[in-house]
């Protein structure tokens, strides 16, 4: 896999994963986590399954995570940080200025670079966060998910990539609900505390060891998202009690 180069200088140090820095993270984490787990339980019941499938804190983890909601961010994070888990999600690197770059930073969330020379480039970070045995969160899509139905859709290779030069777990991550609180298109949330429940389900890590010996990058990045998506897939499928599309049990295509 191609090699990573240095971030661009206007780019640097704009997130460390020195243990001083991610002790700060952790506590600015708590703060916010328990100001927005207040806010969401006014909305909706909240539920996790398959916490057994998260390694044990210290061990960098990849979280590959359904994107379909404006607020499953917020339900994917209160999951992961009030299981042990702080979560670092990719961001547009253009955010961190400003107040809401302090917020970011203080919290530890990772740039995704800009003006990179490759793909690979704007994972410099996310990099740096693993092997400080830290949570990443990415959505591979990329974008909320324009399926009528709420199926995911085309899968980047930034995943892929990321797991492939890392060698850390890949952890899927769905979730269902969060329509009925906050309905595409809708301006406003619905609250319903008491009688709505939005469920996060986390599942176990992908092999992907039999991809290792591969020599096409291409290929294998593209069957490895592919792999990813179809589980994904599969727990959307289970969380929402709707039959599987047989698109998501397709074999592997390198695309």
């Amino acid at each position: 896999m191609s090699q990573l180069t240095e971030p661009d200088a206007n780019d640097h140090d704009l997130v460390s994963f020195d243990p001083a820095s991610v002790r700060s993270q952790n506590r600015a984490g708590t703060v916010a986590a328990t100001a927005a787990f207040g806010l969401m339980r006014t909305a909706t019941k909240m539920s996790v399954r398959g916490v057994e499938h998260l390694p044990p804190a210290g061990t960098g983890i990849i979280v590959a995570a359904y994107h379909a909601n404006h607020l499953d961010p917020i339900l994917v994070g209160l999951a992961l940080k009030r299981n042990g888990r702080m979560p670092h999600f990719l961001a547009k690197s253009t955010l961190f200025t400003g107040v809401l770059g302090k917020i970011l930073k203080i919290i530890g969330q990772i740039p995704v670079l800009r003006a990179s020379a490759s793909a690979g480039d704007s994972l410099e970070y996310a990099k740096d966060a693993l092997a400080n045995g830290q949570t990443v969160v990415i959505y591979p899509e990329g974008t909320l998910t324009k399926d009528p139905e709420l199926w995911p859709q085309h899968f980047k290779t930034g995943t892929a990539r990321l797991a492939l030069e890392t060698g850390v777990p890949i952890i899927p991550v769905a979730h269902w609900g969060l329509d009925t609180v906050y309905p595409r298109g809708q301006k406003k949330v619905r609250f319903r505390p008491f009688s709505h429940d939005s469920v996060v389900a986390f599942g176990p890590a992908i092999d992907y060891s039999d991809l290792w010996a591969r020599r096409d990058e291409k290929k294998t990045m593209g069957d490895l998202s592919q792999r990813v998506k179809n589980t994904v897939a599969a727990m959307v499928a289970e969380l929402s009690e709707r039959e599987l599309p047989q698109r998501f049990t397709a074999k592997e295509t390198g695309e």
